[in-house]
């Protein structure tokens, strides 16, 4: 069962990847849920000095 659950998976991957459902290629204005652990987690946002979404898009 975990086999099939891990290419189901891969299969899915492999289909985000073909669509351009890739990080790269995500909205700033996408909702997006870090674990606490990740620097980019909005918690440990203060330890970190580098632009914004917003500053990114302020000529808009």
């Amino acid at each position: 069962m975990l086999a099939t659950m891990k290419k189901w998976v891969a299969a899915y991957d492999r289909w985000c990847e073909r669509m351009g459902f890739v990080p790269e290629n995500r909205r700033c204005c996408a909702p997006v849920r870090y674990d606490h652990d990740d620097e980019r987690h909005p918690d440990n946002r203060h330890q970190q000095s580098g632009t914004t979404c917003d500053s990114k898009h302020a000529d808009r």
